[in-house]
């Protein structure tokens, strides 16, 4: 008996059909990777224009009103920041360029029930130990800040004033002395190694400061030591 040709309804039965997409999804899902990854790529490689820069967020003359205390005991747990003093009404910097975008809990003007008004800039680009994506949060501000989420800033624009506001329903001013919190978190990256110990994604400040103040080019720039109570 000669072979004959198998039949259209031989070969396309359902089990045949799904065995064919089957064979063609690892295919298909390393082309979506690679692109995903290239897409990647381009965006992480592509800089805004302008040299890099970071700012110290308070005035030269609170350079050295911090410490090293990531990890010490609070109301809420372990620090996860860098408290620097400074009165009242001092103006905050932002360290790196970027763009704003709403704290997690906050509401529409900022107001973070332990953080008190705040604000969070997603830095713009690669920094030292800053990487493109990393979000600066700065609370305990004396009053809302004037900045929307998806405002651009630049390194060393004033930001906010430095208060005492925090730990309560909005408006509360707490009993601690005036002082920035100073968060810093590491943003999402498929090719950055993870580099926070805690679950939040934040990491200790105290170096990035450290950093700031000892790098060249780095210290506070004229802008953020003129006019400096308030301008």
């Amino acid at each position: 008996m000669s072979a004959t040709k198998p039949s259209v309804r031989d070969t396309d039965t359902p089990g045949n059909v799904r065995a064919q997409r089957r064979g063609m999804m690892p295919t298909v899902l390393l082309l979506c990777a690679a692109l995903v990854a290239a897409a990647f790529v381009v965006f992480r490689t592509t800089e805004p224009e302008g040299t890099p820069v970071a700012r110290f967020p308070l005035p030269e003359r609170y350079a050295d009103s911090y410490s090293n205390d990531w990890g010490a005991a609070r109301v809420q747990g372990a620090h996860e920041g860098t408290d620097l003093f400074a009165p009242r009404g001092t103006p905050i910097r932002s360290i790196t360029a970027g763009t704003v975008s709403r704290a997690w809990g906050s509401s529409g003007n900022g107001w973070n029930t332990l953080g008190g008004y705040t604000v969070m800039i997603e830095a713009a680009y690669d920094m030292g130990p800053i990487e493109r994506g990393d979000r600066l949060y700065y609370a305990h501000m004396d009053a809302p800040t004037e900045l929307k989420p998806g405002d651009i800033v630049e390194a060393g624009q004033k930001i906010g004033e430095v208060g005492d506001t925090g730990q309560g329903p909005e408006g509360t001013r707490s009993n601690f002395e005036p002082h920035l919190h100073l968060g810093w978190y590491e943003g999402w990256s498929l090719l950055s190694a993870e580099r926070s110990t805690v679950s939040s994604g934040a990491i200790n400040p105290y170096p990035l400061l450290r950093w700031i103040r000892h790098g060249e080019n780095l210290r506070p720039g004229p802008e953020a030591v003129q006019n400096e109570d308030g301008a």
